[in-house]
C-alpha cells in the first residue's frame, strides 16, 4: 500500500469498536474527519480526547434525508464501518443505510468508498477455521444476510469502491501483522483474528491506494509478516 497523504473523510458508524479506531488512526495521519453519529452523547465518550479535532454530525443512518445533510461534496473519502446485529431474517438496515450513502454519494460527486464488511460475504463465504464457519452459519447468518445485500448495493453503485472483510475483530492483543488476499482462501496455515486497529489502518491505505478500487480484499491476522495475494 502506498503512503498516506491528508485527507478529509466522513465515517459513518465512528462510534464502534472499528469505526472509533479508523477516527484516531485517520486524526493519526493528520486528516480531517466528520463523524456521522447517532448519539452525540455516545461521541463525546468515545472521543472525549479527541473533541476538538472532530466534526460530528448526528444523524441516523437510515434516514435518507439525514445521510444526505452529511455528505459533502469537499470529501476526499466516505468509510462506513456501520455493524447492524440482525436476530431474525428478512432485516435490512444495513444495506438500507448503505444505499442512502451511495445515494447521497453519487447525487453530490463524492467518488471514494471504503466498506468494512465481514469474512464470510460474497466469495469470501465459508472461508475460515470451523469456529469461523460455524459462527457464520449460526449467530451471523441474519447479519451477513445483509451485508450481502450490503455488498450488492456498492458493486452496483459506480463509485470507487473498495470492501474489506476482516475475520474475528480482537480489541488487541492478535497477531502484530495482518495480511490480505482476494477470493479463495490461500493454501497456507492462517490465524483467524484480527485486531481492530489493523482493519483502521487498511481502510486508510485503501483511500490512498487506486488498486484497491473494485476490489474486496478478505483479511485475517498473522504472525508473520505476510505476502499479500491480489
Amino acid at each position: 500500500m502506498t503512503q498516506p497523504q491528508k485527507r478529509t473523510i466522513l465515517v459513518f458508524g465512528a462510534t464502534g469498536g472499528t469505526g472509533a479506531g479508523i477516527v484516531r488512526a485517520a486524526l493519526a495521519r493528520a486528516c480531517s474527519v466528520t463523524v456521522f453519529v447517532r448519539s452525540s452523547n455516545r461521541a463525546r465518550n468515545v472521543f472525549d480526547d479527541l473533541l476538538p479535532e472532530l466534526n460530528i454530525i448526528k444523524g441516523d443512518a437510515c434516514n435518507e434525508a439525514d445521510v444526505m445533510r452529511a455528505i459533502d461534496p469537499s470529501l476526499d473519502a466516505v468509510i462506513c464501518s456501520l455493524g447492524i446485529y440482525q436476530r431474525s431474517a428478512g432485516r435490512d438496515d444495513l444495506a438500507r443505510a448503505t444505499r442512502h450513502i451511495v445515494a447521497a454519494m453519487q447525487a453530490t460527486g463524492v467518488r471514494r468508498l471504503v466498506c468494512v464488511s465481514s469474512l464470510g460475504v460474497g466469495d469470501s463465504r465459508g472461508q475460515g477455521d470451523f469456529a469461523t464457519r460455524l459462527i457464520q452459519k449460526t449467530g451471523l447468518r441474519f447479519t451477513l444476510a445483509d451485508k450481502e445485500l450490503q455488498e450488492q448495493a456498492i458493486r452496483d453503485s459506480g463509485l470507487d469502491w473498495t470492501i474489506i472483510r476482516p475475520t474475528r475483530l480482537l480489541h488487541e492483543g492478535g497477531p502484530p501483522y495482518y495480511q490480505w488476499w482476494i477470493g479463495a482462501q490461500p493454501s497456507r496455515k492462517m490465524h483467524w483474528a484480527i485486531n481492530r486497529s489493523q482493519v483502521a489502518e487498511l481502510a486508510l491505505d485503501c483511500i490512498e491506494d487506486a488498486r484497491s478500487i473494485g476490489k474486496a480484499l478478505n483479511v485475517t491476522g498473522s504472525l508473520s509478516m505476510p505476502q499479500n495475494a491480489g
